[in-house]
């Protein structure tokens, strides 16, 4: 579940995935153990993306705990996202949208225009 971290003036994560904080006013040798994120290495097979988005596994059990995992810590992980590439998708995308509602319009006054003619002959 969740895990709620009060307020600190330092927090560090360790390897086991253990969180650990220094609260506020306290001296830089007192450091709290606040929760550990559990570590899992299910089998991708077991896995499915739910409706929420989320990862989860296909029997809706929780995965097993696995102290071969670690967490590395002070690294980012990247992105899967390249944004320039979707920014030019979106902006590719919006002029192919225009260019179609412009076509729908023109063929609409074509339309009207070829019931005026047929109304006067």
């Amino acid at each position: 579940g969740p895990i709620a971290v009060p307020p600190q003036q330092q927090i560090e994560i360790g390897a086991d995935g253990t969180i650990s904080i220094r609260s506020l006013g306290e001296s830089p040798q007192v450091m709290a153990q606040v929760d550990r994120i559990k570590l899992v290495k299910p089998d991708l097979k077991t896995m499915e993306k739910g409706p929420d988005g989320l990862i989860h596994t296909k029997s809706g059990r929780p995965a097993d705990a696995d102290a071969t995992v670690q967490v590395e810590s002070g690294f980012l992980q990247a992105s899967n996202v390249n944004a320039v590439e979707e920014m030019t998708s979106v902006l590719a995308l919006s002029r192919q949208f225009e260019l179609h509602v412009k076509m729908m319009k023109t063929a609409e006054e074509d339309d009207q225009s070829m019931a005026r003619v047929l109304q006067l002959g």
